[in-house]
């Protein structure tokens, strides 16, 4: 099946991250990307905005976007605020599809994006909803120290499983050293450890957490179980790195 994913997310101009590299890992899925920006940025190394989007448009596209067909798959990228996410929830009530959420609050350089605190985040859980955070984000959301061992971002993913999401990735690229690179799963009360190389990041190559998500949403939305579109997810963002391409 092809899957349909609405890709709610910030539009970053030089699709290195935001709204354009997720189209991009969507479409290299195999699935049809249906975009709609969360609010317009500019990230530059000496620029730095962020307008968040008009209600009034964000349920418009949403709407639109969801009487040419089904949504098979959500990805939530930035939100801004609390009015742009209680308009994105309200156009979306009714559909079935999965919902993976990333929690992005800042940029890789640290700059804010969004105004949203962790209750608004917490109250997204549910059966179908997946959450994407890092370290710093999981550790954010649960009002809990930095997290600095894969025992800790375990703890963290059970926990944010029993808030009620469906399956929590926590991403664990900033492990400290000597800690390797290991993400951790957990859903239907397993949790998984999946372990990999620390590959070098080129400047230029960044999203990888978008990439990481999008990839998800449309395996997701493909009907794969979350093990396998983990999986899957994180092969991608692997190739990307290594190769700059989705």
């Amino acid at each position: 099946m092809r899957p349909r994913v609405l890709l709610l997310a910030g539009l970053e101009p030089t699709g290195r991250a935001g709204l354009l590299a997720d189209v991009a890992a969507v479409r290299a899925r195999g699935g049809d990307a249906v975009a709609v920006p969360s609010a317009q940025t500019a990230q530059g190394t000496h620029t730095f905005a962020v307008v968040p989007a008009a209600p009034r448009m964000l349920t418009a596209q949403v709407t639109a976007a969801r009487e040419w067909g089904p949504l098979h798959a959500v990805k939530w990228g930035v939100v801004p605020g609390p009015s742009q996410l209680a308009t994105a929830r309200a156009a979306l009530k009714g559909t079935d599809a999965w919902w993976v959420v990333d929690p992005v609050v800042r940029s890789s350089r640290g700059q804010v994006l969004s105004r949203l605190s962790p209750r608004h985040y917490l109250a997204l859980a549910g059966p179908r909803v997946v959450v994407t955070p890092n370290l710093e984000e999981a550790a954010w959301l649960l009002g809990r120290p930095p997290l600095g061992t894969v025992e800790e971002a375990q703890e963290a993913a059970e926990a944010l499983c029993r808030v009620g999401f469906g399956a929590v990735l926590v991403k664990g690229g900033h492990l400290p050293q000597g800690q390797g690179l290991a993400d951790v799963l957990a859903f239907s009360g397993r949790t998984l450890v999946m372990r990999g190389r620390r590959l070098k990041r080129p400047p230029e190559r960044r999203g990888t957490g978008c990439r990481l998500a999008s990839a998800l949403a449309a395996e997701l939305g493909r009907g794969t179980g979350p093990e396998a579109a983990v999986r899957a997810a994180r092969e991608h963002v692997t190739r990307y790195l290594r190769t700059g391409r989705d």
